[in-house]
């Protein structure tokens, strides 16, 4: 293993400590729906200089399920590549 991936293998079993489920509520869902729902609305007061109330609950929900998605298959990925396997046996 080079020693790039051995950093980033650290840092992944630094972060693994957080447990699937809050890495999938912070990462995902805050990160990703909270920013990408606050990113939309912005681009809609610029361009149309209003707010739709019902549109950010709307984007709230879309883009924290979207960010669950991700999240979720980010740590399984991650899991696959950096997780520490077990010695294997010889027969």
């Amino acid at each position: 293993m080079s020693t790039t991936n051995e950093d980033k293998a650290a840092k992944w079993q630094k972060t693994r400590q957080l447990g699937k489920a809050r890495y999938v509520m912070y990462y995902g869902v805050a990160m990703w729906g909270i920013s990408l729902a606050v990113l939309f609305t912005a681009i809609e007061w610029l361009t149309q200089q209003t707010l739709t109330p019902s549109w950010f609950t709307i984007r709230i929900i879309v883009f924290g399920i979207i960010g669950f998605l991700v999240a979720n298959f980010r740590w399984d990925g991650n899991e696959r590549k950096y997780a520490p396997r077990p010695p294997s046996k010889k027969r």
